[in-house]
């Protein structure tokens, strides 16, 4: 029976220095962790004690391998490898039965049901088939660790079948899984994101590989703090108390936080027109006049409104903190999210 010592530096080893050409290992090991979470300890202790593998179907990983990666691509356009132009057969399926636009809504909803057979049982064939055809290649590879400057499979963790499509998790993995299992996943999430840096420029990656259903803060109190402004930023329609609405400039899915400086007040159907899009039209250069009149306006106010000023500082990065946000408006041209022309 192999030791919790060397379960974990083979862990970490395939996390840290395992060859990968996207994230499919990190979302086999997010997996893996996630499923000996369910298991009760007695039941565990049980498997140890007949030596009995835990069998789980690639159809139940599979399913999980959309749920990780339908808000990453559907909700923050996270690039999960290098090659923009061949996204990894994950992607591919999601954006083929799900569509490229932006979606607001959870997974969960009722309506997404037909689609998310679909893609799960597309995800099984493409991911998860068989060694053989290379329709299965993050099962296998998952295992190869690094000896040196050579990989060799070292089958630690499980065994697999590809003819009755399942993984037998080794029993005293699935303890080990269950016992470290909150330090192991801060290591999968952290060496996810530390990879998806290489190749996204966005912003709160960690957050965004988590979970898709984040929290958001109040915003009523920017209504005090822009109190003045009794115009839309977008149309200069009067605003009515009721029907003031405090928008993000920069959507709130791509930039993830409540910044004075990208927060405009705006009136209901502007607001519900842009909804999570960005304000335009937009030039060949990803270029919009909104920017020039959101710069302005921090630029006239950001002496007089504290919140506002601050919050601007913390933007700089060094090179201005107007470039900051044409840098942030093209980013998200980029990573295609709808810009919708207004007023």
């Amino acid at each position: 029976m192999t030791d919790d010592k060397e379960l974990r530096h083979d862990f970490i080893s395939i996390l840290t220095k395992g060859r990968k050409s996207n994230t499919y290992k990190f979302a086999l090991a997010r997996f893996l962790l996630e499923h000996s979470q369910k298991c009760e300890l007695d039941y565990i202790n049980k498997k140890i004690m007949n030596n009995e593998k835990e069998i789980v179907d690639y159809q139940d990983i599979a399913n999980m391998f959309l749920k990780y990666y339908w808000h990453q691509e559907c909700k923050y356009r996270i690039r999960q490898n290098h090659q923009k132009e061949k996204p990894p057969s994950v992607i591919t399926t999601i954006t083929k039965v799900f569509g490229k636009k932006y979606i607001p809504e959870s997974l969960t909803e009722p309506k997404f049901t037909k689609q998310i057979n679909l893609a799960q049982k597309e995800i099984r064939s493409k991911v998860f088939g068989k060694e053989s055809n290379k329709t299965s290649q993050v099962i296998p590879r998952f295992q190869n660790i690094m000896e040196g400057s050579k990989s060799k499979r070292k089958q630690i963790f499980y065994d697999y079948d590809d003819e009755k499509a399942h993984l037998e998790i080794k029993p005293e993995a699935l303890k080990f899984f269950h016992d470290n299992n909150s330090v192991l996943m801060k290591s999968v999430i952290l060496e996810w994101s530390k990879f998806l840096e290489k190749i996204n420029t966005l912003p709160r990656l960690i957050a965004k590989v988590q979970s898709a259903d984040v929290s958001r803060s109040k915003l009523k109190k920017y209504e005090e703090i822009f109190k003045d402004f009794r115009n839309c930023f977008y149309c200069n329609a009067s605003l009515d108390g009721p029907r003031t609405h405090v928008d993000h400039f920069i959507p709130w899915s791509y930039i993830f936080e409540d910044e004075a400086w990208n927060l405009v007040l705006a009136c209901e159907g502007c607001n519900l027109k842009k909804s999570d899009s960005l304000a335009g039209p937009a030039d060949v250069d990803y270029k919009s006049h909104w920017c020039d009149e959101l710069i302005k306006r921090n630029h006239d106010y950001r002496k007089e409104i504290k919140p506002l000023g601050k919050s601007l500082q913390d933007l700089d990065a060094g090179k201005g903190w107007d470039t900051e946000i044409n840098r942030h408006y093209r980013n998200c041209v980029e990573y295609g999210f709808n810009v919708v022309s207004l007023p």
